[in-house]
């Protein structure tokens, strides 16, 4: 449980961190209706696939090797190597 939770941390750094760079570097406007802001519903999302991320990344590992134990500073690293190669394999190709 230890590697999933260190494997879904890692990812939604790698996620998350440059997004909300770019958000704390704006102004917070004030919500215009009461409750929770619009990008709590964003962030929920992104927290989902972070967790289905980490579930992928546990099971092809214990697959190839079911008897290891996996720390969880190293299934951190897992999860955020893992993001890059998504980052990298889905995305747009350059036009020039």
């Amino acid at each position: 449980m230890g590697a999933f939770l260190g494997i879904t941390l890692g990812v939604l750094i790698a996620v998350v961190y440059p997004v909300l760079r770019g958000y704390i570097r704006k102004e917070f406007g004030p919500v215009a209706v009461p409750g929770l802001p619009p990008w709590v519903k964003k962030y929920a999302a992104l927290f989902a696939f972070c967790a289905a991320s980490a579930l992928i990344v546990l099971a092809v590992f214990k697959s190839a090797k079911p008897d290891t134990e996996i720390s969880f500073w190293i299934a951190l690293v897992m999860g955020f190597g893992y993001e890059a190669v998504v980052e990298k394999v889905f995305a747009k190709p350059l036009t020039a």
